[in-house]
């Protein structure tokens, strides 16, 4: 780790933001859903979520949903939510089980094979019907691939892979330490924000605020102090971004509501790194943050223009939720207040962008440089496509 003066980098400077219009306009969020979120990859959840064959989860990304469910090869298949019949929604729940692992549409009771998407029934109708082929009848599948214990789906089937993508396993080396394919799902949120996606992520690409409106965050780690940057060696790509780590304020042994140690630190943590919490950013709509002992995930997803869901999730170490007396309450509520006052202060801003008197945007700061990269990313993705 190294640690650059200043805080940000001598490229940063006075620069305008988008125009108000693209955090509201509905042509220009259904631009950015078919030019950027279906030709990336996303962040669909943790494969613990769904153990048992047939078990499954739903993602919902703006109008469309994905089914996630694992088969009985224990491999992951992602499809869309729709039924080949007559387009019904497939599943009405976010999470269960396929019984047999046949998924089956609750209209006409057509059946598909969790396995592979294929067709196997349609009641009242044979092979042999003229102008009827079985075969064409699949669901429609996504790619899906999973690393570190995430899951993790592309719509886009030319896309490059995500190992490819993220340039993995060497832009991941960093992060090893944290071991989180054997870390378990301690708690998870859901939380519905009146704002457009890009605000809460371009939220989570600074700490200007974080002095503001973050009370119990400044209490454990200095909000503008210089920040610890990743080795320049490491290497990032169009999408990871190696946000650095912060130390813990004198007094704190723990980045929670209080400063406390309650479970031990992850083994194989430097002395170093067990006084810090790392960030790493996935573009478009996800962050982890990696304490001492335990890791938080924020995965944000479109819902409309003017509005998002964010599904969080809390992991840690499998041998301290196995404990009758696991505490864990320290690490999520610090997480969840400092969420919701995001949330509060982006559903504020969205509320801004929409006024004429901003249809012109307003100016990022040298600090808010990786806003404005983050800013360029999509800029380059609605060119690009």
């Amino acid at each position: 780790m190294k640690s650059i003066e200043g805080g940000f980098p001598s490229y940063a400077k006075f620069e305008p933001t988008s125009p108000g219009s693209d955090y509201y306009d509905p042509n220009h969020f259904h631009e950015e859903l078919e030019k950027i979120w279906f030709k990336t990859w996303l962040l669909a959840g943790r494969e613990e979520e769904i153990p048992n064959s047939g078990d499954y989860k739903t993602v919902q990304i703006a109008h469309e949903n994905f089914i996630v469910t694992r088969g009985s090869d224990g491999e992951i298949n992602t499809y869309y939510n729709v039924c080949r019949h007559r387009g019904s929604r497939l599943c009405t729940t976010e999470a269960g089980n396929f019984p047999r692992g046949r998924i089956i549409c609750p209209y006409h009771s057509w059946m598909y094979s969790g396995d592979t998407g294929e067709l196997t029934k349609a009641p009242n109708i044979s092979d042999e019907d003229e102008g009827f082929d079985r075969s064409e009848h699949s669901l429609v599948s996504i790619r899906t691939e999973t690393w570190d214990g995430f899951i993790w789906i592309n719509a886009d089937s030319e896309a490059p892979s995500l190992k490819e993508s993220f340039n993995l396993p060497e832009s991941w080396s960093i992060y090893e330490q944290y071991q989180m394919h054997r870390l378990k799902i301690g708690k998870t949120g859901t939380y519905n924000v009146k704002a457009n996606w890009k605000l809460l992520m371009d939220n989570a690409e600074e700490c200007y605020h974080c002095g503001t409106i973050h009370p119990e965050l400044s209490k454990a780690t200095p909000p503008m102090q210089p920040r610890q940057w990743v080795d320049e060696e490491v290497p990032e790509t169009k999408v990871i971004k190696h946000v650095g780590s912060m130390g813990l304020n004198p007094g704190f042994e723990r980045v929670n509501v209080d400063g406390k140690a309650y479970r031990p630190v992850f083994p194989g943590l430097s002395e170093e790194d067990q006084r810090k919490i790392a960030y790493l950013h996935i573009f478009p709509h996800s962050y982890i943050c990696m304490a001492s002992d335990y890791v938080f995930i924020a995965a944000i997803f479109p819902i409309k223009a003017d509005e998002s869901v964010v599904k969080g999730y809390w992991l840690f170490d499998p041998d301290v939720l196995e404990k009758d007396d696991a505490y864990i309450d320290d690490a999520v509520e610090f997480w969840d207040v400092t969420c919701q006052e995001d949330w509060e202060a982006c559903a504020l801003a969205q509320q801004g962008n929409e006024s004429r008197s901003y249809k012109d945007g307003g100016t990022l700061t040298p600090i808010d440089w990786r806003v404005a990269n983050f800013k360029k990313y999509v800029q380059d993705e609605m060119e690009k496509n």
